[in-house]
């Protein structure tokens, strides 16, 4: 078994894959590491940019970000799964520090702290609030998963059925991870990610969305859930 599974899940993402790929590729370590690029069914180049890097390319079942990530765990063979977004980037020392800190055994998951691809103050101010909300929350044994970097014990993932196709996927799992072990929350290393959605539909669009989503996710009222401002997450893979 390889030391490391990383699942790279996509959907029409030549325009941000290869520069994601490389980092991954470029990885300073003597780990035993496999890439899977698990896709939803491009129509780009995407799959053409896969094939360079990938040592799998497998098409999901499903289109969805969970199907994803799930159906390239299920052809993985590392002891630990790492996930990283297709418009993400990680630093060369990544891998071998999430390996070295997920031996802890009380450990379930982690990840790691991020900023945007692209710099303006907004920008800059949702990157600080980001990354301290969720260091404040694993400081108090509430830790999140941020979807577009994190990585998790192989057996628990299994174990829990892996990614829920709920909104907000990646918190709805470590809820779950969160009652079995801990999930922990790491300022770095620091991934690069896209600012992409933000930038479409806003900041203040965005929050309330994803605010709203979250209460989705861990309430089951009824009436709360009728009166939501967004009833959906939007598939993005």
């Amino acid at each position: 078994m390889v030391d490391i599974s990383v699942i790279v899940p996509t959907l029409n993402e030549e325009r941000y894959l290869e520069q994601s790929l490389q980092s991954i590729r470029e990885q300073k370590t003597k780990l035993n590491f496999e890439l899977i690029v698990s896709d939803g069914g491009s129509t780009d180049k995407t799959l053409q940019i896969a094939k360079k890097y990938a040592d799998y390319s497998i098409t999901a079942k499903k289109k969805g970000i969970a199907f994803g990530r799930n159906e390239g765990a299920k052809q993985s063979n590392g002891k630990l799964l790492v996930f990283i977004d297709a418009d993400t980037r990680i630093p060369t020392h990544y891998l071998d520090v999430v390996h070295a800190v997920m031996r802890d055994a009380d450990l379930a998951a982690i990840s790691c702290g991020f900023r945007f691809d692209e710099k303006n103050n907004i920008l800059k101010l949702v990157e600080e609030i980001s990354n301290k909300y969720m260091l404040l929350k694993g400081s108090v044994g509430k830790g999140e998963l941020l979807g577009f970097n994190n990585a998790i014990n192989r057996e628990l993932f299994f174990k829990v059925g892996g990614f829920p196709n709920v909104p907000l996927e990646d918190g709805a799992l470590a809820k779950i991870l969160r009652e079995i072990k801990k999930v922990m929350f790491l300022p770095t290393p620091t991934v690069v990610t896209s600012a992409r959605r933000l930038k479409k539909s806003g900041i203040i669009h965005s929050a309330l969305y994803y605010t709203n989503l979250e209460l989705l996710s861990i309430s089951d009222n009824e009436t709360l859930k009728k009166a939501s401002l967004f009833k959906d997450y939007t598939a993005i893979r």
